[in-house]
């Protein structure tokens, strides 16, 4: 079973944090246990606005995680039709796009653990691919037990 945590813009808001210890602690752990840490392109696009937010997010997705790095998915032409047939099958227009990015990076897993502050807007793209458990969890709200 192929297990990944996404992150969302909001990971990023948090990962190089005090308070992000436990989110770094489960990341290590997927790392651990055979998985992969990914995001979107497109996650980086909403997250890199302004010269302090980049260099945050360069450092949080070059930073060492057991020997592999954030895996940054790009928009190809499989992503993108899968992206827009999570938009269709959703009901939802182009204005979720960042978000259904996220979901199809989901897709290439069996369950994915989603670190977003908009975990009902993923939940809702999430029923679009039912061959993947998605689940969600806020970066703030990540204990150590988990």
């Amino acid at each position: 079973m192929s297990v990944s945590a996404v992150l969302d813009a909001g990971a990023f808001d948090v990962l190089d944090t005090r308070e992000g210890a436990a989110l770094r602690h489960l990341l290590r752990s997927v790392l651990h246990r055979g998985g992969e840490v990914r995001c979107a392109a497109v996650t980086l696009a909403e997250v890199c606005r302004g010269a302090a937010r980049t260099r945050r997010a360069e450092v949080a997705v070059a930073r060492d995680r057991g020997g592999q790095r954030v895996l940054v998915v790009g928009t190809d032409e499989r992503l993108a039709k899968l992206v827009g047939t999570i938009l269709h099958a959703a009901g939802r227009s182009s204005a979720a796009i960042a978000d259904a990015h996220v979901v199809a990076v989901c897709a290439a897993s069996d369950v994915a653990v989603v670190i977003t502050s908009d975990p009902g807007d993923i939940e809702e793209l999430a029923t679009a691919v039912p061959g993947t458990r998605i689940v969600t969890r806020r970066p703030r709200h990540i204990t150590s037990d988990r």
